[in-house]
């Protein structure tokens, strides 16, 4: 049976943020999601661990993530600018299981956002992905580069009303959801880790994302 997501009554984003070690003390209990490059035999050298804590509200989900990193950088400058090309990137994708669409959400170093929505599986992307970007943002993130600490942060807060019916929601349900990086750096191609398990590279293979169960929300 998938997990189970914690819920909380509110999510208190602003106190978990300002701690200076993760996870906060509220959140010690929430298990911790790390990356890997699972599709090959052996890891980047450079490699630089990731982790990332996924909590719900009534109405939205709360994502959390914790990013070393040796060089942070973008060049990123307005909402669905193509992060992948331009710098550091945490992305999440999501799906419920009832839906066959999917959501695709970026956070650059710099707080810019990348907004994507998918109406199925393999949906055709050889052309670019400009079809499926949403001029509105389907979330907020907050976000804090830590040079000094050799670390990106972020925290997204995702309401779910906009994403799939209210009817879906009303009761638990089970969602797929997979959170994935590119690591940038100078003179060096970009590195790429999930949390996911992938058995060959891209992030898109839906088909292994991980499963979870997701408290009811409250409509409105």
């Amino acid at each position: 049976m998938p997990p189970l997501i914690v819920q909380f009554a509110r999510a208190e984003t602003d106190r978990w943020f300002a701690a200076a070690d993760w996870p906060h003390s509220d959140l010690q209990g929430v298990p911790v999601m790390t990356f890997a490059q699972t599709w090959m035999a052996e890891p980047d050298m450079g490699l630089r661990p990731g982790k990332v804590w996924m909590v719900s509200t009534p109405s939205a989900l709360i994502v959390l993530a914790e990013l070393l990193d040796d060089d942070i950088m973008t060049d990123a400058r307005q909402h669905n600018d193509r992060l992948w090309d331009l710098g550091d990137v945490f992305e999440v994708f999501l799906r419920h299981t009832q839906r066959p669409d999917y959501y695709e959400f970026h956070v650059a170093p710099n707080g810019v956002t990348l907004d994507l929505h998918y109406p199925r599986f393999h949906a055709p992307r050889e052309n670019g992905v400009e079809r499926y970007m949403l001029a509105r943002p389907h979330f907020t993130a907050r976000v804090a580069a830590q040079p000094e600490r050799g670390r990106w942060r972020v925290a997204m807060e995702i309401p779910v009303e906009a994403l799939v019916p209210a009817e879906l929601t009303r009761a638990e349900s089970v969602w797929q959801f997979s959170f994935c990086r590119y690591d940038c750096g100078p003179n060096r191609p970009p590195m790429f880790s999930s949390t996911t398990p992938h058995r060959g590279a891209g992030f898109h293979r839906a088909e292994e994302w991980r499963h979870f169960r997701v408290p009811a929300f409250q409509a409105g």
